[in-house]
């Protein structure tokens, strides 16, 4: 399977990158950290695209770098800046705290396949993450709700081509203490990147438009 990973200059995307590796699929990273995209190729040994997948202008220029040919994509937003504590906001931080955003997570995949969704074979698979916890009435918590409001009517586009459209976020780990979890945990990139695999297997052709979270058993609508 081929496989193109953005966002691979973030914790996230080196663990999903690295994961698809692992499980024996061609894998092309891409990023906009252009040093920490070069250590990353070099050390799983893939081809990477330099690219900020958030700018029109880059995508447009970087086209013809992406392979031609892929089966998934797996849609890791980049944050650009730390967004630090929303209390302390002035109104240009607010409005530079939702663009941003809105632009790593839910622009970024848009501009995507826009730009290489023709590139996916029938049967392939289009994953977008949203791999932090998200609290209630947050911006992150908006973002969110449009980035599965968008797969979801993405889904009915690309199901006719037989492929996948689906979320994967982070949800609010259990609490401590219950029989049978006490044993490390699996990390938040580990998990994702497990069900990442899944949803891109055969197995899973049945699963899309869908928003599924990696919160360890723990209900979705808390977090």
């Amino acid at each position: 399977m081929e496989v193109l990973v953005t966002g691979a200059d973030t914790e996230v995307g080196r663990a999903v990158a690295a994961g698809f590796l692992d499980a024996g699929h061609n894998v092309v990273v891409s990023g906009r950290l252009r040093d920490d995209l070069e250590i990353l190729a070099k050390e799983l040994d893939v081809d990477y695209v330099v690219c900020d997948t958030a700018d029109a202008a880059g995508l447009a220029e970087a086209r013809s770098l992406f392979p031609h040919h892929l089966d998934a994509i797996v849609n890791v937003p980049a944050p650009r800046r730390d967004p630090g504590d929303p209390r302390t906001y002035t109104l240009a931080q607010t409005s530079a705290a939702w663009h941003e955003a809105l632009d790593t997570t839910v622009l970024a995949p848009i501009l995507m396949l826009q730009t290489i969704g023709d590139h996916l074979r029938s049967g392939g698979a289009i994953l977008s993450l949203v791999p932090e916890p998200v609290r209630d009435g947050s911006i992150a918590a908006a973002v969110k709700s449009a980035l599965s409001d968008w797969t979801a009517g993405q889904a009915q586009h690309f199901g006719t081509r037989g492929i996948t459209v689906n979320v994967i976020a982070a949800g609010r780990s259990m609490e401590t203490g219950y029989d049978g979890l006490s044993a490390p945990q699996p990390t938040v990139p580990a998990e994702i990147t497990r069900l990442a695999l899944f949803l891109t297997s055969p197995s899973a052709r049945h699963i899309t438009g869908q928003t599924l979270h990696v919160s360890n058993g723990v209900p979705a609508h808390f977090g």
